[in-house]
């Protein structure tokens, strides 16, 4: 008879065997690990746009990044066996400081793999403004709070969208050749007393120049907004969006597709302004982040940075 001391030595590696087998068919989340290369930057600015770098071996079936409370589910392109995704996310100009986490869910082999990181969100430094406007853009009248917030609602109802398509392509085209003047995030006073944070990049534009897309997109608004005036916001994929304020005249429709360069309307004056110019604001999963780094080539190098 063999002993039960020796038939236990030899029965307990195959043992062993069947339970790893058995947990790895369980349909449970289990960490990412080796399997999905995520790329981020372990800190960022507030109000600053960030590039996330997704990319694995294995036979990805579905994607899905969580950031911030925003659920995304970015394109994926096949560059030979491996497949790749990268997105654009960040944390708006009013957003909190302190760690965020970054959760990817990967689905490779029917099986739920999740990977989690911190990103730490610190300050920014901005400047200062002062403006003199026309006194109804500062103190709006009892008759306008409507149409105010009519606008509201329909810019927030916008972004809350994240198309899984991705239209965009890098480099980002630069909307008119002016100079750039005022900065995003500066602290701007208005006729003396009233404080308010610039929530976009403002280029020389003198009036009726054309305005170009910044890349490829889908028109989804075109308005005469109270502050922005004559307005064009496009959704170019996953989450990020551009919005052309204060046009004189608006050459596309909502629900057009244009490309990176094309022209969708011309410089005004119209809305809060004190001049004809280009205000130009990006969203990204619905925060207002800085323009200025699409233009500058920081964002371009993060994307191509391997």
């Amino acid at each position: 008879m063999m002993n039960r001391k020796l038939f236990g030595k030899r029965l307990w590696p195959l043992v062993l065997c069947l339970a790893l087998l058995a947990c790895f068919c369980l349909p449970v989340p289990v960490r990412a690990g080796g399997m999905v290369d995520v790329q981020a930057p372990c800190s960022v600015g507030r109000g600053k746009p960030f590039v996330v770098r997704i990319g694995t071996w294995y036979p990805l079936q579905d994607l899905e990044v969580r950031w911030n409370g925003r659920s995304v589910h970015p394109a994926v392109t096949r560059n030979g066996e491996r497949s790749e995704a990268v997105l654009l996310l960040g944390v708006g100009l009013r957003g909190e400081l302190g760690a965020y986490p970054l959760e990817v869910v990967a689905h490779i082999w029917g099986h739920e793999r999740q990977f989690s990181r911190t990103i730490k969100v610190g300050q920014s430094e901005w400047g200062t403004e002062t403006l003199s406007v026309a006194p109804k853009m500062v103190r709006p009248p009892a008759s306008e709070q409507a149409r105010i917030k009519k606008d509201r609602e329909i810019l927030r109802a916008a972004l809350a969208e994240a198309s899984p398509e991705r239209y965009w392509t890098e480099p980002f085209f630069r909307p008119v050749k002016g100079k750039m003047l005022s900065r995003f995030g500066l602290y701007r006073t208005f006729n003396g007393n009233v404080a308010a944070r610039h929530t976009g990049l403002d280029f020389r534009a003198w009036l009726g120049t054309p305005i170009h897309a910044v890349a490829d997109g889908k028109v989804v608004v075109t308005r005469a907004f109270y502050y922005g005036g004559n307005t064009v916001l496009i959704d170019h994929g996953n989450g990020l969006f551009t919005m052309s304020c204060h046009l004189s005249k608006t050459k596309v429709k909502e629900g057009d597709m244009v490309k990176a360069g094309e022209v969708i309307g011309l410089s005004g004056a119209t809305g809060r302004v004190t001049g004809a110019h280009l205000h130009l604001a990006v969203f990204v999963l619905g925060a207002v982040v800085d323009p200025e780094p699409f233009f500058t080539g920081e964002v371009l190098g993060e994307i191509n940075e391997k």
